[in-house]
């Protein structure tokens, strides 16, 4: 019987440090370094400002888009509190004893206000 203590190798978890394949993490790291030799060619050719205001046109680009997504964001928080108030409301003007059980159920469940 094999009692070995240590972990059998297997495949890469997510997260993990160890990549999936050799070959993959070889084809990953020449392809970043193709891209950083690319780049040092453009700023070579164009010189650092070139470089520098892309970058800024790509951040200021991206900050358009997380203050969108604030935006949609803020949107859908204001509906959510106007659909809430609406139920809360429906349930305080609920009639008969249906109505009853829903103020009651909404009293033991401590959602009723806030």
């Amino acid at each position: 019987m094999n009692r070995s203590r240590r972990p059998r190798p297997g495949p890469a978890k997510k997260g993990s440090s160890r990549p999936a394949s050799p070959s993959a993490e070889v084809a990953r790291l020449s392809r970043k370094l193709d891209e950083c030799r690319a780049r040092l060619a453009q700023i070579e050719k164009h010189g650092i400002d070139s470089a520098t205001a892309q970058r800024l046109a790509a951040l200021e680009e991206g900050q358009q888009v997380a203050r969108g997504q604030a935006v949609d964001a803020a949107l859908a928080k204001s509906k959510a509190e106007a659909e809430l108030r609406a139920l809360r409301k429906a349930i305080t003007e609920a009639p008969g004893p249906l109505g009853w059980l829903l103020r009651r159920a909404t009293r033991r469940l401590d959602i009723s206000g806030a």
